[in-house]
């Protein structure tokens, strides 16, 4: 009897223990994120780029940030997020004179609702599918090297055009516009240049449209 109740009672031990030393862990972990927080920093703007690992914005102010450490930052998002979103980014560490490469993302925040853009995307690639034998799925077209001599990485899928651009004849500023394509629009992307510009096509030929307006 002695036995069973001197068993009980270090299993009641133990249990007593094992809450004692979880609750202390998630008291660290509050006292650490508070912290944290107490010597974060925060930046809006717009979004122009998001690999995951690195993040590139326009400030408010028209300053250009990159930060190249996101690796472990945590997203509150509505749908995603694309290049054009109002985005705030906090952040522990310094930024100096535009440079924010010794700064740590903590967060990544945007209110901006994704779902009307990516519906459109996955309609537009549904469609795609669809069509067989059309010049849409020609090998050839949308192949042409950019007459500027730029090198480009050969690809093929679906980008959404973030907000209104102009497509060019070459990927470079200043080339010959061959028209506009709005927000929301869906554009087979056939290649990706060394520049930043992607090549697409556009009312059967090939066209170019600068990185920050086409979310691929």
């Amino acid at each position: 009897m002695a036995k069973q109740f001197s068993k009980k009672y270090a299993l009641l031990l133990f249990t007593m223990g094992f809450l004692f030393l979880s609750a202390c862990g998630k008291d660290k972990e509050a006292q650490e994120e508070a912290e944290l927080d107490a010597v974060s920093a925060s930046v809006s703007g717009t979004l122009t780029s998001f690999t995951g690992s690195e993040l590139s914005l326009k400030t408010d102010k028209g300053e250009k940030l990159t930060f190249d450490n996101c690796s472990d930052a945590s997203l509150e998002l509505e749908n995603g997020i694309i290049p054009g979103n109002s985005v705030t980014i906090v952040y522990v560490g310094a930024v100096t004179d535009g440079d924010a490469s010794k700064a740590k993302v903590r967060k990544i925040i945007s209110t901006d609702d994704n779902s009307g853009v990516l519906n459109l995307a996955e309609k537009a690639e549904e469609n795609l599918t669809g069509i067989s034998g059309s010049a849409i799925t020609s090998e050839d077209e949308g192949q042409d090297e950019p007459a500027s001599g730029v090198s480009v990485e050969q690809t093929s899928g679906t980008g959404t055009i973030v907000s209104s651009v102009n497509v060019r004849a070459d990927a470079q500023s200043g080339s010959e516009i061959l028209g506009q394509l709005d927000g929301g629009a869906s554009v087979r992307v056939t290649g990706i240049c060394e520049n930043g510009w992607y090549r697409i096509i556009y009312e059967n030929q090939t066209g170019y449209v600068w990185q920050d307006y086409i979310s691929y």
